[in-house]
């Protein structure tokens, strides 16, 4: 956890040769071209190494599988020479295929990592309470996404925007001193919360180099000194969509601005209620779903997304859930349960639904005019 925020709280595949694997057509049945195995094949390149798997076994389209078959392709050792061969290409394969570049994509070997090998610690960006930080394993995870899902008034755009502010807590707090895109669908970004939000962060950070603590040089002290509330909102980059085929858009906003560690869709349900058919929806839900975990990796950021609360008819009655069903919560890492404690003023809990590390388990905390955090030792004892 940062330490501004516990202030706040107190082998060699290039000698392998293998038998090669034969699919020619009379092994090949008349339903569909599945073809019967001999004996197994790898072919080896000077990047890569190429199965010779059958053609029907890549992700084309079925047009295009049984004109290939038509053709003579068997399997993917006759495509990739075809691809090499200019000739081939122009003459056979042009008007019957995707892009060569797909194409090749397809045929490409997977990569592949030990779990030794795997980079287990992640940045993470802490949200000013210690409580949702735990249950996050220690903040909304950089390479994940982080959904954020209740009522309206549960609390998800005052989470969305503290951690536009908390993603820019510096490194020598430990933190990632970078940036973050807002996409605002619903008119819930304001300038006023956040404004309100680094003013009380800022007075934290002056408090802070007022005390004992030492920031390790000068340059530290003069970083600090030199955070002012119109650069960290200069640093927040509002971007208002209502269709999710613009969040293709974000790729722009990255390479203008390449130190972004967090995107928030704020909210990543909205511009579907207006999507009245449900085959179109779904598509529009995983295709953009695929696209913000590619750039998630890519860029190596965050992303969270907030989300609506639907009800169920069940076999025990009437049920809450998160609005787009099952198939959308098996796609993102963490869920998050937001709601407002009855009676309670200003206090808000948060259930654990789902994480790749823990757990169901919830958390309480508060929302005052600084922003989101812990409630006082004695409540949330209670």
């Amino acid at each position: 956890m940062p330490i501004i925020v516990d202030l706040f709280a107190n082998c060699d595949f290039s000698t392998l040769k293998f038998s090669r694997q034969r699919f020619s057509s009379e092994h090949c049945s008349a339903s569909g071209g599945r073809p019967k195995t001999t004996d197994t094949h790898l072919k080896t390149s000077d990047s890569r190494i190429i199965m010779n798997r059958p053609i029907w076994t890549l992700p084309l389209s079925k047009h295009t599988i049984n004109k290939l078959d038509k053709l003579g392709y068997k399997c993917c050792e006759d495509l990739i020479d075809s691809l090499d061969d200019p000739e081939k290409k122009s003459k056979v394969l042009r008007k019957h295929m995707e892009s060569e570049s797909e194409i090749r994509d397809m045929l490409k070997t997977p990569k592949y990592k030990t779990a030794a090998e795997l980079d287990i610690e992640r940045d993470s960006i802490a949200t000013f309470c210690k409580s949702i930080d735990e249950l996050l394993n220690g903040g909304v995870q950089v390479g994940r996404i982080t959904e954020l899902s209740g009522a309206p008034g549960s609390g998800k755009s005052q989470l969305s925007m503290q951690l536009c502010v908390s993603v820019q807590i510096p490194v020598c707090f430990e933190g990632l001193q970078a940036e973050a895109i807002y996409v605002d669908t619903n008119s819930n970004f304001s300038e006023l919360r956040l404004t309100e939000m680094i003013d009380a962060f800022l007075g934290h950070v002056s408090k802070v180099l007022s005390g004992p603590i030492d920031f390790k040089g000068a340059a530290n002290s003069e970083l600090l000194k030199s955070l002012t509330t119109a650069s960290m909102l200069s640093k927040i980059h509002r971007v208002q969509m209502n269709d999710l085929n613009q969040l293709y858009a974000l790729y722009t906003t990255l390479e203008r601005h390449p130190n972004v560690k967090l995107i928030v869709v704020d909210s990543f349900v909205m511009p579907l209620y207006q999507v009245e058919n449900s085959l179109r929806k779904n598509t529009l839900v995983h295709s953009a779903l695929d696209l913000l975990q590619t750039i998630a990796c890519e860029h190596d950021l965050a992303v969270v997304l907030t989300n609506d609360l639907t009800t169920a008819i069940t076999e025990n009655g009437a049920e809450v859930f998160p609005a787009l069903g099952e198939s959308f919560g098996h796609r993102v890492q963490y869920r998050l349960l937001l709601s407002k404690i009855p009676n309670r003023p200003n206090e808000y809990a948060a259930l654990l639904k789902k994480s790749v590390e823990h757990g169901r388990s919830a958390a309480r905390f508060t929302i005052s005019s600084n922003g989101v955090r812990d409630l006082p030792s004695e409540e949330s004892s209670q």
